[in-house]
């Protein structure tokens, strides 16, 4: 399994091959995003460029995947 980072997005789990997909279709995307400004300064203005920063992968052994897996989602306290 592959840990993929997606920062303040969280951190998601996926196979390889999936991870491998994922991180081919995010390669070909492009970021966007909104600046917003008053409407006195021009208002909101829309961006769209390349990505600059790919997010980061880690593989999962096996082993600690089966025992978060086990654990499940965490409880708030």
């Amino acid at each position: 399994m592959v840990i993929i980072d997606l920062g303040w997005t969280g951190k998601f789990v996926l196979s390889k091959e999936d991870a491998l997909k994922f991180i081919g279709v995010l390669e070909r995307a492009e970021k966007y995003e909104e600046k917003w400004r008053k409407d006195e300064d021009g208002g909101t203005t829309h961006h769209v460029y390349p990505l600059t920063d790919m997010p980061t992968m880690k593989i999962m052994p096996e082993t600690l995947y089966q025992l978060a897996k086990l654990a499940g989602k965490p409880e708030d306290k």
